[in-house]
């Protein structure tokens, strides 16, 4: 190193941040000169220069160097790694309890992750003291979360790191993203002396203190209870009674965004439905007359399905959340917990959209004497055995005179009666109800058996296809936006929504839609690159947006398209009634089987400990989301047994959503 370099300057330090961060093919030539300028007689005494020599031999062991540099140069770099090593360890080597203050407490801040990995690597946490080492790296400004990543450090330092984490109540937070956060950015460790009564204490105390952070107070709300951790029934209720009374004081002086959507009907509109979006609420308009002409049971039924589009494509239902829906500032900002179902804001206006259509629709049939649960009856009681001739299920409505907290209860376990029945129906042919009795338990909802073989598609884990979904329809693709005359919200809306010749595109994107192109799904005629191949477009569109596909529902190119993305290991068939997204729906809403932060509606009602003191308006919300479970899994069937007729040749009087496409 040279005299003129300024330690203390923070752009003039080299830092390897890995082959995959773009900043490393820019700071190649510094690290080179760095290398080239070092001298084994005048090697750097401060730990910043120490660990600036270290990361320029980091590049040059990644293979990070000049493309113009002479050959002979670039064997001269790689020669002087092993001295550099060599040099990096006798510094750290050399440190002592008395002269840590001193040699560690200017580290530059972009140093302390490579500071607790070399200290770790070369044995200085084993050799040194806990108090001189910890008070060192205190003033070296490195954080205790920052510290919980080195493995060793904390196994040296036991005893003084659990007091250093319980020394401050705002240090909770570090548990709390240790046990529960999903997708953390680097491995934490904790000292095996911290006991999950330790954590409790820690995480109470972090739930009365002065101001804890709404995110974390959600993550302990939501989380699941475990001895382990030391989060039991009590800390989630007082968690969850905190973040409710932040988010109340919140909106008591802050106005906040008027969003929403609201459901109405027009007795003067002719389409079926109209949707327009009055700043932010969505407004979707029913005409009258067509729920006047569409009373009768099947029609009602169809009307969930198609108009109020609860599965309006290949009888995949729309509701549940899939990752394509969430923004890319969705997935970064926040905290989502590892048990935590994954919602954002697209399936929040999904949620109220179904939520508020079952509302009007039920009160609109019910002004005309129709009662939807008998709607359902009719549909498993007669329907099923006059059109497809199948027998035995049972459907038992609630009473008429039944309050909501009855109707809940009594539509909880129809709907797991439902599910049993259709279960025994198709490992067996028939419905013997002794033997739904005493196999009585709850139900496993991504369990339920398909009559049909490979009923969905799903996409692997393999990078050609991963990559395919996400250059096509994910925001944060690299093909949306060419310049600011030529932008998308993703490829696809890029592609339709403009014209954009090839010889326009960036050469970082042109390798991705000659990919299209490969595949067949686009073409370059020229003058522009155009979609071409509905079909197998038609296919990804839907492992996009359900995350599956609906095999039986496709014509033969589609299908003929799946079956090549099966053989290049792109794909897998499996069969159940609900797709894997569908039922992780299912079981957010009802159980805890998945998932912390769900309703947990089912276990609740069942168990009796539904909420008491929000009174008849609560159990009327949770009705109609029961009711809207069980009509989403009343189509499923009637999707899944009208298909499987359909293929054995027994004739249906029922009309499938491909025959009303055509």
């Amino acid at each position: 190193m040279t005299d003129d370099t300024d330690v203390d300057d923070v752009s003039m330090r080299l830092r390897f941040y890995g082959a995959g961060d773009y900043a490393t093919y820019w700071q190649s030539q510094e690290a080179a000169d760095i290398i080239q300028r070092f001298n084994p007689s005048a090697r750097p005494e401060d730990v910043n220069g120490i660990l600036e020599l270290h990361n320029a031999r980091l590049f040059v062991e990644a293979g990070f160097t000049p493309k113009d540099l002479p050959e002979a140069e670039q064997a001269t770099l790689t020669e002087a790694a092993g001295p550099i090593r060599r040099v990096v360890a006798q510094w750290f080597h050399a440190l002592e309890d008395e002269d840590l203050d001193d040699k560690l407490s200017d580290v530059d801040w972009q140093y302390h992750e490579h500071l607790l990995e070399l200290l770790a690597g070369l044995g200085v946490f084993g050799r040194c003291s806990a108090t001189p080492m910890l008070a060192a790296l205190d003033r070296a400004r490195i954080h205790p979360g920052d510290l919980l990543t080195s493995k060793r450090l904390v196994e040296n330092y036991d005893t003084q790191v659990r007091d250093l984490v319980l020394a401050d109540p705002d240090r909770a937070e570090l548990v709390i993203r240790h046990h529960l956060e999903d997708q953390v950015r680097k491995e934490t460790f904790l000292p095996a002396s911290l006991t999950p009564a330790d954590q409790r204490a820690l995480i109470q105390k972090y739930i009365d203190s002065d101001n804890p952070n709404g995110n974390y107070l959600k993550l302990v709300a939501n989380a699941p209870i475990d001895a382990k951790t030391g989060v039991d029934k009590r800390l989630i209720v007082n968690a969850k009674r905190r973040y409710d009374a932040q988010v109340k004081e919140f909106f008591a002086t802050n106005t906040g965004i008027r969003t929403g959507c609201s459901v109405s009907v027009s007795d003067t509109q002719i389409e079926p439905m109209t949707v327009s979006l009055d700043d932010t609420v969505i407004e979707y308009t029913f005409s009258e007359a067509w729920l006047e002409d569409t009373l009768d049971n099947a029609s009602v039924l169809n009307n969930f399905q198609f108009l109020f589009e609860f599965a309006p494509e290949d009888g995949l239902l729309t509701m549940p959340a899939v990752d394509s829906e969430r923004r890319g500032l969705e997935s970064v900002f926040g905290l989502d917990g590892t048990h935590d179902y994954l919602t954002g804001h697209v399936f929040a206006a999904k949620d109220l959209a179904t939520l508020s259509q079952t509302v009007m629709y039920r009160r609109f049939l019910e002004a005309r004497d129709i009662d939807l649960e008998e709607v359902l009856r009719w549909y498993f009681e007669e329907h099923l055995a006059s059109e497809l001739g199948i027998t035995g299920f049972a459907f038992t409505p609630s009473s008429s005179t039944a309050n909501y907290l009855e109707r809940c209860r009594n539509l909880f376990a129809e709907m797991e009666s439902i599910a049993t029945q259709y279960n025994l129906f198709i490992e067996d042919g028939e419905i013997d109800h002794d033997v739904a009795t005493a196999g009585a338990d709850l139900v496993r909802y991504r369990a339920i058996p398909s009559a049909l073989e490979g009923k969905y598609a799903y996409a692997t884990d393999h990078p050609e296809i991963q990559s395919i979904l996400h250059i096509l329809f994910s925001d944060q693709s690299h093909l949306a936006y060419v310049d600011d005359n030529l932008s998308g919200d993703n490829a696809v809306d890029l592609l339709v929504r403009n014209e954009v010749p090839y010889q326009a595109l960036h050469a970082f994107q042109q390798p991705m839609i000659d990919k299209l192109i490969e595949i067949g799904l686009a073409e370059n005629t020229g003058q522009r690159i155009v979609l071409t191949n509905f079909p197998l477009f038609s296919v990804l569109r839907s492992l996009s947006h359900h995350e599956a596909v609906a095999y039986h529902h496709l014509d033969q190119a589609a299908r003929a398209h799946v079956d090549t993305m099966i053989d290049a290991g792109w794909l897998v068939r499996r069969s159940t009634l609900l797709t894997e997204a569908e039922a992780a729906y299912f079981n957010y809403n009802l159980n805890s089987v998945d998932f912390s932060n769900g309703p947990k509606l089912r276990n609740k009602y069942q168990h009796g400990v539904q909420p008491k003191g929000e009174g008849e308006a609560q159990h009327q919300d949770t009705y109609y989301r029961a009711l809207r479970l069980m009509i989403a899994l009343t189509i499923k069937i009637n999707d899944e047994l009208v298909l499987a007729s359909a293929e054995n040749g027994i004739p249906t009087a029922d009309e499938t959503p491909a025959d009303r496409d055509s």
